[in-house]
């Protein structure tokens, strides 16, 4: 049975995500014809598109040559490598689906019975150096600008790569997968990037050694080597490949972690790679080095049961590691908490500060790190309950690498539905929680909910920090004082060049601000706003364009919105 400190706000149902919007279907194909209307011919490069022969229905091989048959670039050409056998059918197909002047721009590679895929695809790379090249998958079918998009856009020392979605055999198009920016955690933890890929020449030319052992697979492993090499990886916006249902899954199983290490490997990073929750997702658990002390902060005012609820759970799901406690007290007058600091004041690892000035987290947060010894700070609200071990070793993991500035974790309520995977700047105002009230265990949309990620910003409710960027950054700023100092403070880390990750296997309890409400002052919010205008108006890079801000569930954005959007961020920001 879970303990119910404080009973979380009534949550509304979670409304469906773009995957099942019923409204995709049309806007997919009004938005390719928009595109087409509007998009003024461009000159580029060759594109070499390389394809893996295989032993799906010659229908999927049927769809993807036509489709290339509509492109509106006629500036490409495709390899097919295969067996002579399945290549003698891919013959047929072309014959009868493309016409005599095109035809010239299939090159088939025959290989012996038995080659491996990855070999077939190394070979159909290695046969078109000095041009940009494009994975392609039986039964894919690419929008008609997909070629003249990908030419004119990829650079030769660039990755490219643009949105997806299915297609049913009767050919209604849904679930769309409109994707983030380029995330290097979210590709090491789930195929996210998938297709089209794109690679500049020179990205063709040194990717390393491929080893997964299925078309899949390799998709993914591909997409991790070249971002790898890649000076720039680019994402567009747009849905230009619609996959076909059948035989379309993800990597999985104990094997494709084979080439997830060997990623890692290259990269000489050290992590334990295990095959994740959800199929097609991964865990990469970073060490936390033994030698690095952490500091855990929190700030609290009386509530008696939820500090000691706090910092017993806290204690013991922690005893690997060496940590302080850090209790600032906001001036409780509560006897029964104060009785409780008298008692936690005796243990050698809590340390209890008093700081009795007008509420300000920000302010209570900065003067604990001034007196902290821990070379990693967590930052850690007083409602927050820790239910398993594990959760600090992966916090910590990831604060001690070089590039990440701050560190978040999976918050649940205590009925463990979600309250926090991250959060997105300028949902639903200044910044919110998307896919808040999704239920235990399910990885919402994308997987966002139990994939590691890169994000705009996480919660300070907790969040980890290496020392020495919290000294850089001067800490949380006092200005604002409750709301939006830890979006402002994962802001400025990006700023700086450091990443802010959401980490899903930190998962903890929280039982959402009962002592002081959800809300601050607007002044906080206008602050934020003024200060971030350009960030907010470019939109949050980790959450794709396509997808609502109106509303926490993924939906798809409608135009209506957009205007509205527009409408409220000036008069925000001109106040």
């Amino acid at each position: 049975m879970n303990r119910v400190l404080y009973a979380p706000r009534e949550l509304p149902p979670l409304p469906p995500d773009v995957s099942h919007d019923d409204a995709y279907a049309s806007w997919v194909q009004q938005r390719e014809e928009l595109r087409i209307r509007s998009r003024a011919a461009a000159t580029h490069e060759e594109l070499a598109l390389v394809m893996i022969a295989g032993h799906l229905p010659s229908t999927m091989t049927e769809q993807t040559l036509r489709s290339l048959r509509r492109q509106t670039s006629s500036r490409w050409t495709l390899t097919i490598t295969g067996t002579t056998a399945s290549l003698r059918e891919v013959d047929a197909l072309v014959r009868a689906c493309l016409p005599r002047h095109l035809r010239g721009r299939i090159r088939p590679l025959a290989f012996t019975p038995g080659t491996a895929a990855r070999d077939l695809l190394h070979k159909g790379v290695a046969a078109n150096d000095g041009h940009a090249v494009a994975l392609v998958f039986p039964g894919d079918i690419w929008a008609p600008d997909a070629v003249a998009i990908l030419g004119s856009t990829v650079s030769d020392t660039s990755v490219l790569y643009a949105d997806d979605d299915q297609v049913t055999t009767s050919g209604i198009h849904h679930a769309p997968r409109f994707k983030p920016d380029f995330s290097p955690d979210f590709l090491l933890s789930s195929a996210y990037i998938g297709r089209p890929l794109a690679m500049g020449s020179e990205v063709a030319r040194h990717l390393p050694t491929l080893i997964a052992d299925d078309p899949i697979a390799l998709e993914h492993e591909c997409a991790l080597a070249a971002c790898e090499i890649a000076d720039s990886v680019d994402h567009i916006a747009e849905v230009l490949c619609h996959r076909s249902e059948i035989g379309d899954h993800g990597p999985a199983g104990p094997s494709a972690v084979d080439y997830i290490c060997a990623a890692l490997g290259r990269r000489a990073e050290p992590a334990e790679v295990t095959v994740g929750p959800i199929p097609g997702t991964f865990h990469i658990r970073r060490p936390a080095t033994s030698g690095e002390t952490v500091s855990i902060l929190v700030p609290f005012r009386d509530e008696p049961r939820l500090l000691r609820t706090c910092v017993d759970s806290v204690t013991a799901t922690t005893r690997s590691h060496d940590i302080e406690l850090v209790l600032i007290d906001n001036g409780s007058s509560d006897p029964e908490v104060l009785t409780l600091l008298e008692h936690l004041d005796t243990r050698d690892d809590v340390r209890v500060i008093s700081d009795p000035r007008p509420f300000n987290w920000a302010q209570l947060n900065n003067t604990g790190a001034r007196i902290a010894g821990g070379d990693v700070l967590l930052f850690l609200n007083n409602d927050i309950e820790a239910h398993r071990e594990g959760w600090l070793s992966a916090l910590v993991g990831h604060a001690l690498r070089t590039d990440v500035g701050a560190v978040g974790a999976r918050l649940v309520y205590p009925d463990r539905r979600l309250q926090h995977c991250g959060v997105v700047v300028g949902l639903i105002g200044a910044a919110g929680h998307p896919l808040i009230g999704l239920e235990s265990g399910e990885g919402g949309y994308m997987n966002m909910a139990l994939a590691t990620r890169e994000c705009s910003a996480v919660t300070g409710a907790c969040l980890a920090s290496r020392r020495e960027v919290f000294n850089l950054l001067n800490g949380f700023d006092e200005s604002l004082g409750v709301d939006l100092n830890d979006v402002d403070y994962c802001l400025r880390a990006l700023a700086a060049g450091y990443r802010t990750v959401y980490e899903p296997a930190a998962e903890l309890v929280h039982h959402e601000s009962p002592s002081r409400g959800t809300a601050g002052g607007i002044d906080d919010i206008l602050n934020f706003i003024a200060r971030w205008k350009d960030y907010i108006s470019a939109g949050d890079p980790y959450f794709n364009v396509h997808l609502t801000r109106t509303s926490v569930s993924c939906g798809l954005a409608s135009s209506e919105e957009g205007d509205r959007w527009n409408q409220w961020h000036s008069a925000l920001v001109d106040r």
